[in-house]
Protein backbone atom coordinates (compact mmCIF):
# COMPACT_ATOMS: atom_id res chain seq x y z
CA UNK A 1 0.00 0.00 0.00
CA UNK A 2 1.62 2.82 -0.63
CA UNK A 3 1.17 6.73 0.63
CA UNK A 4 -0.08 10.11 -1.27
CA UNK A 5 1.24 12.29 1.95
CA UNK A 6 4.55 14.01 0.03
CA UNK A 7 6.77 16.07 2.57
CA UNK A 8 9.03 18.69 1.00
CA UNK A 9 8.82 22.45 -0.92
CA UNK A 10 8.25 22.77 -4.21
CA UNK A 11 11.37 24.09 -5.93
CA UNK A 12 11.64 27.65 -7.20
CA UNK A 13 13.53 26.05 -10.65
CA UNK A 14 12.52 22.61 -11.16
CA UNK A 15 9.04 23.24 -9.54
CA UNK A 16 9.51 19.45 -8.04
CA UNK A 17 9.03 18.80 -4.66
CA UNK A 18 12.14 17.83 -2.66
CA UNK A 19 13.75 17.82 1.03
CA UNK A 20 16.77 19.51 0.96
CA UNK A 21 17.26 22.66 0.17
CA UNK A 22 18.24 26.25 0.94
CA UNK A 23 15.53 29.64 0.89
CA UNK A 24 16.10 32.84 -0.61
CA UNK A 25 13.72 35.70 -0.10
CA UNK A 26 11.38 33.06 1.39
CA UNK A 27 11.13 30.73 -1.46
CA UNK A 28 12.73 27.30 -1.82
CA UNK A 29 15.65 26.17 -3.98
CA UNK A 30 16.71 22.37 -4.13
CA UNK A 31 19.83 21.20 -3.34
CA UNK A 32 19.91 19.73 -7.25
CA UNK A 33 19.05 23.19 -8.80
CA UNK A 34 21.69 25.46 -6.55
CA UNK A 35 24.43 23.00 -7.58
CA UNK A 36 23.72 23.09 -11.00
CA UNK A 37 23.24 27.07 -10.78
CA UNK A 38 26.57 28.02 -8.64
CA UNK A 39 27.71 25.24 -11.38
CA UNK A 40 26.63 26.57 -14.79
CA UNK A 41 28.64 28.93 -16.80
CA UNK A 42 27.35 31.50 -19.45
CA UNK A 43 27.40 29.40 -22.42
CA UNK A 44 25.65 26.41 -20.62
CA UNK A 45 22.56 25.72 -22.53
CA UNK A 46 20.69 25.91 -19.38
CA UNK A 47 22.08 29.31 -17.32
CA UNK A 48 18.94 31.20 -19.62
CA UNK A 49 16.89 29.18 -17.77
CA UNK A 50 18.28 29.44 -14.59
CA UNK A 51 18.22 33.24 -14.88
CA UNK A 52 14.12 33.35 -16.25
CA UNK A 53 13.79 31.04 -12.87
CA UNK A 54 15.32 33.04 -10.62
CA UNK A 55 13.61 36.21 -12.05
CA UNK A 56 10.48 35.11 -10.27
CA UNK A 57 12.47 35.44 -7.08
CA UNK A 58 12.08 39.23 -7.71
CA UNK A 59 8.17 38.88 -9.20
CA UNK A 60 7.26 36.99 -5.52
CA UNK A 61 8.87 39.60 -3.20
CA UNK A 62 8.05 43.05 -5.04
CA UNK A 63 5.03 43.40 -2.62
CA UNK A 64 7.70 43.29 0.45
Amino acid sequence: MSSSHTSGEMCLICEETKENGIHILHQFICQECEEKIVAAEPNDPYYQFYLQQLRKLKLVNSTL
